[in-house]
């Protein structure tokens, strides 16, 4: 069968983001507008669909024009489409024309299908709504696609049947991660995607799913339940992706990647074990961190890694079911100065019992940990959490209908403390207080301090050092030979890059 499968993007966030970034006036935050990656959820069942002899165009609806992705659907015989909750009014556009005005049919996956699958089916967008991972219903739609009857013995859809929501039982989550096919990568224009990024590279995926509990996080995808790759295929993949493509670095979307310490540093291990040298990006909380796991992670070319912080607030962090305390966070945060770790915090404010005393509280714990940078959002309640069921009173209307952004935000509810207004203050006074804190002569001095008597501390560390910096200097020679040297041999503007010029006053 010809299958088309679609990333669903806001037009009028993509619109928002190109408008913000044009005005010089503006304060950005570091990558406050959105990479622009190759979808890997539809890659992954791009590839999936591929393994069982069926033909797949991918289209990214965040870089792709209309008029392609027009095209792709008369091709297909299936239109797959792919939304997260800020994409949703967009993929029920796509998908009415895929149905009413093409006349093919339509599955439609992602959080959002999966928390509100009648967003869809009753506007007429969809024939069937997937819930949870496609990767084994997906398949077994396509083969059952022309005989309705079989459909309610498909588990894990949604769709309608005598007119009401028919919900199949819940199918259950992929257990062995080795058994994934690779993300269907030649399926996109890799290069064109990496000229349109601040800084190139490829994205992949090793794992799937957190344990926490955090109440803002959607996990109705991979409800709470983590699986990953075996390191040895961990590094198969990203070997494949150096040999395809040759990036400067990966960047590692997996959900919390340091969860499993043996298995981080086995990873890191076989990485030098194939004298593979590249750099490496992973999200992370910083109290999965210890001693010997981020020394290994820097051995082996971690160069960044984004902890979700989210406050620095006791009481807040209680409220949100974080899991960590600001102890905790001081701790984790003097290991990664004193290792050499860049290292970023992401913020949320807005939460319904937020107070000014509580984002005090977070500005002195941004000041004392001293973190490279510092990302502050403003809450999006999200269907299928915690928090979103606590705020609908608050409501101004249906998120799915205001095609917000994590950055450039929408006022989604009325805070019952803040204007909308004032939590836009409140985020610019944190980005002062980390200015503060970590810009001048001073605080790179203590950050160079803390550094050398950890050295002195273990000088196990040192010995490290001269075989980083080695390391490095093959892999600034790899670069420099590629088609991506600009980005170590040119002047790069700072708006362009989207760095935050944020002073102390």
């Amino acid at each position: 069968m010809k299958i088309v499968l679609i990333y669903a993007k806001s037009q009028a966030i993509r619109q928002k983001a190109a408008e913000v970034f044009a005005d010089e006036n503006v304060t950005k935050g570091e990558l406050a507008r959105d990479e622009i990656y190759p979808p890997l959820g539809i890659s992954i069942l791009a590839a999936e669909l591929e393994q069982l002899g069926h033909e797949v165009k991918l289209f990214d609806d965040s870089i792709d024009e209309i008029d392609d992705i027009r095209r792709g659907m008369e091709w297909a015989e299936l239109v797959g489409i792919s939304s997260l909750t800020p994409n949703a009014r967009r993929a029920r556009e796509l998908g009415k024309i895929a149905k009413d005005e093409i006349g093919r049919p339509v599955v439609l996956g992602g959080p959002h299908p999966t928390t509100n699958p009648e967003f869809f089916l009753n506007a007429g967008a969809a024939d069937i709504c997937v819930q949870g991972e496609g990767d084994l219903t997906l398949p077994e739609i396509v083969e059952h696609l022309h005989d309705r009857s079989r459909w309610d013995q498909i588990q894990g859809i949604t769709f309608l049947k005598d007119g009401e929501l028919f919900r199949t039982p819940r199918r259950p989550l992929v257990k062995q991660m080795d058994q994934v096919p690779f993300p269907a990568y030649h399926l996109w224009d890799i290069p064109r995607y990496m000229r349109l990024m601040v800084n190139p590279g490829v994205t992949l995926i090793t794992s799937r799913g957190c344990p926490y509990a955090c109440t803002f996080c959607d996990a109705e995808m991979t409800p709470r339940q983590y699986r990953a790759m075996s390191p040895e295929r961990t590094v198969d993949l990203m070997e494949l992706i150096l040999r395809k493509y040759n990036p400067p670095q990966l960047v590692l979307f997996d959900d919390l990647f340091t969860i499993q310490r043996k298995r981080v540093i086995a990873i890191c291990k076989e990485i030098i074990k194939r004298d593979l040298f590249f750099e490496w990006v992973a999200e992370s909380r910083v109290d999965t961190m210890d001693f010997e796991m981020l020394r290994w992670m820097r051995k082996a070319g971690c160069v960044k890694i984004y902890y979700g912080l989210e406050s620095g607030s006791p009481d807040m962090l209680v409220t949100m079911k974080k899991g960590v305390t600001p102890e905790k966070v001081r701790a984790g945060a003097k290991l990664n100065r004193q290792l050499g770790m860049y290292f970023k915090f992401f913020i949320l404010y807005g939460f319904p019992e937020d107070t000014v005393k509580d984002h005090r509280l977070t500005e002195e714990l941004i000041a004392e940990t001293r973190c490279d940078a510092v990302c502050c959002s403003i809450l999006q309640p999200i269907p299928g959490t915690e928090v979103y069921e606590q705020l609908k009173p608050y409501l101004t209307r249906d998120v799915a209908e205001m095609e917000f952004h994590y950055w450039h935000s929408t006022e989604s509810f009325k805070h019952p403390t803040f204007t909308h207004e004032e939590l836009h203050q409140e985020r610019e006074r944190l980005l002062k207080a980390h200015a503060r804190a970590t810009k001048g002569l001073v605080p790179k001095v203590r950050r160079k301090f803390e550094r050398l008597c950890a050295m002195l501390r273990h000088p196990e560390l040192a010995l490290d050092l001269i075989e980083i910096r080695q390391r490095r200097k093959r892999y600034l020679k790899r670069v420099a030979t590629s088609d991506w040297a600009w980005t170590y041999t040119q002047e790069r503007d700072q708006v362009a890059l989207q760095v935050p010029n944020v002073s102390a006053d």
